[in-house]
């Protein structure tokens, strides 16, 4: 599904604020159109509550958890614009190349071009 197609639907605005809304907020822009926020959930749980009761849609990490017995269905967007998170890995200065930093700086990239690789 293109995000645009769901332009219509009442949203809810789920997630961190400080960047879940955003991220809602400049997809739902990119794609046309300005979301009708109809309820607010920072937690995931409660956010699939309110999808499964019909209160609305919501964007949802992939990684966020849904409660398995939940009547909702996960629709994976399609097609451009694709709403997108990006990551930042801040060390202190020199500190990068003490082993355990170095590889798990070396396992962030690896996952980072597994994922460019897939086109995800």
């Amino acid at each position: 599904m293109a995000l645009a197609e769901a332009g219509g639907e009442s949203w809810i605005r789920a997630g961190d604020p400080a960047d879940q809304h955003q991220l809602l907020l400049t997809a739902c822009a990119t794609a046309g159109f300005t979301p009708r926020v109809r309820h607010d959930a920072v937690d995931w749980y409660a956010v699939a509550a309110l999808v499964a009761h019909g209160f609305g849609i919501c964007l949802v990490p992939r990684l966020a958890p849904v409660p398995e017995r939940c009547p909702v269905v996960r629709v994976p967007l399609r097609g451009e614009p694709f709403p997108v998170r990006r990551f930042l890995a801040a060390v202190r200065r020199g500190s990068e190349r003490q082993p355990p930093i170095a590889r798990g700086l070396a396992a962030l990239r690896a996952a980072a071009g597994e994922r460019e690789a897939k086109g995800v």
